[in-house]
């Protein structure tokens, strides 16, 4: 064979691929010291900003094992954070859509966050061969005993319910099992996203690992069949998946939703008393609705129809089904959350003059997306990068001025804590607003929704 220069250049850039492949797997799957640390730090704004995180079935997640994690995909970078930061012992590489890496100082950060691109159809057709040297690469970080994770819709999802499976992970661990013979023994942790409210701050977020499904059980049929392998795989998760997930069918999804709101903090309490309960009361509760729907189909017309009419009602007074996911608080309840918020303005007010700064380049980000999925990103992100910068700085500058370095110490230890109490006062300002205007509206409406109970 002759060896042409064109032959001898194509072969050299071969093998320079694969050195920068070997380079970009062994970094990846290392430990990296910066990572944990911002970990730790992620962690506590995850902790500030969620009412309540509740992680249920981790005892699912084997420690032994190589794994792939398929959350769901509810809320743009958040559910990719949560699972990055929260609760694995490991760090995990991420596969997320490749237009995000477009910007290349976007892309270094994605890299240092251990995130590789994935692309789809819409990324360019010239592109989709791309992935298969992203697949060989989540291969070896699988077998170098590192956690990889990407979501199994394909795409983000806006609405509480599951989408389609895309094809992606069966073509990751299907030949990477048969390189070693099914002996990898590769475990995928099915992951479910339940926001209360994803939107906003101090809402309350479930995250629930599910039991795992073992790729080597499909040894045999993917010998027999490899395409059929990949198919029964990806319906054997989606079976799964559809488990923990709070599954909202699209048609009547308001509807649904609103019946949800209504009903399954009550209903949790005697009959899921455990912390997964609202989740189990959710997925309860949409049972009770499908089986009225196929046995009594006028029943469930006019249970829909009836909750029409009280979200209309509700709007018509600036409410929402949301509003009513607890019960209504007495008068003195009022009386004592007032007299609270009252005696510790003046905290408050501090800590919000203290971040005003902070605050306006929030704003100013949030106006730069006018999709409504990024705003829990945006607001977190800020309060990874922007307020621990701000606080940075202003101690630097009270140091210099002041030239007492200690109290500028105490200053920058303060300064967050005032600035969340501050944070917290006002959505406590907000919420005790609206259960004022839910106790008035109860007074005068109580009959109006007698028939919202599933």
């Amino acid at each position: 064979m002759v060896l042409t220069p064109f032959f001898i250049i194509r072969q050299l850039n071969n093998h320079k691929s694969k050195i920068v492949n070997l380079k970009s797997i062994a970094m990846l799957q290392k430990f990296d010291f910066k990572y944990f640390l911002m970990q730790k730090h992620v962690n506590a704004v995850f902790r500030l900003h969620f009412r309540k995180l509740v992680f249920i079935g981790k005892e699912n997640i084997p420690t032994d094992k190589p794994i792939i994690f398929a959350p769901t995909h509810r809320n743009a970078l958040v559910d990719a954070l949560i699972l990055v930061y929260e609760n694995v012992k490991k760090q995990v590489v991420f596969l997320a859509r490749a237009d995000i890496f477009a910007n290349p100082t976007i892309a270094k950060i994605l890299n240092f966050l251990k995130i590789m691109p994935v692309y789809r159809i819409r990324d360019g057709k010239e592109n989709l061969d791309k992935n298969q040297q992203i697949f060989d690469m989540c291969g070896q970080i699988l077998k170098k005993g590192s956690p990889i994770a990407l979501f199994p819709e394909g795409r983000y999802n806006p609405h509480q319910n599951l989408l389609p499976l895309q094809k992606a992970i069966p073509r990751i661990v299907l030949p990477t099992e048969a390189e070693t013979d099914f002996t990898l023994d590769t475990h995928i942790v099915p992951m479910a996203f339940y926001y209360t409210a994803k939107d906003e701050f101090l809402s309350d977020l479930y995250v629930t690992y599910g039991k795992p499904i073992r790729v080597s059980d499909y040894k045999e049929l993917y010998e027999q069949d490899a395409n059929q392998a990949a198919n029964i795989l990806r319906l054997d998760l989606d079976a799964r998946l559809r488990e923990y997930v709070v599954d909202i069918p699209m048609e009547d999804y308001d509807e649904i939703s609103a019946l949800i709101d209504f009903n399954a903090t009550e209903l949790a309490k005697p009959s899921f008393p455990k912390k997964d309960g609202l989740v189990r009361a959710s997925q309860e509760i949409i049972r009770r609705i499908k089986e009225l729907k196929e046995t009594a189909p006028q029943a469930y017309a006019d249970k829909i129809s009836a909750t029409k009419n009280a979200r209309q009602l509700l709007k018509s007074h600036g409410l929402t089904s949301k509003d009513f996911v607890n019960p209504p608080i007495g008068k003195f309840g009022i009386i004592t959350r007032a007299i609270l918020l009252i005696a510790t303005a003046p905290l408050a007010f501090v800590g919000l003059l203290n971040t005003i700064f902070p605050t306006l380049i929030y704003k100013k980000l949030l106006n730069l997306f006018k999709n409504k999925q990024f705003i829990s990103s945006v607001r977190i992100v800020s309060g990874i990068f922007i307020v621990p910068l701000f606080y940075l700085l202003q101690f630097v500058l009270v140091g210099l001025i002041s030239k007492n370095w200690l109290c500028a110490l105490a200053y920058l230890i303060a300064s967050p804590i005032v600035f969340y109490f501050g944070t917290y006062w006002r959505k406590w300002r907000k919420m005790l607003m609206r259960k004022i205007k839910v106790r008035k509206f109860v007074d005068k409406n109580k009959g109006n929704l007698s028939d919202l109970e599933v």
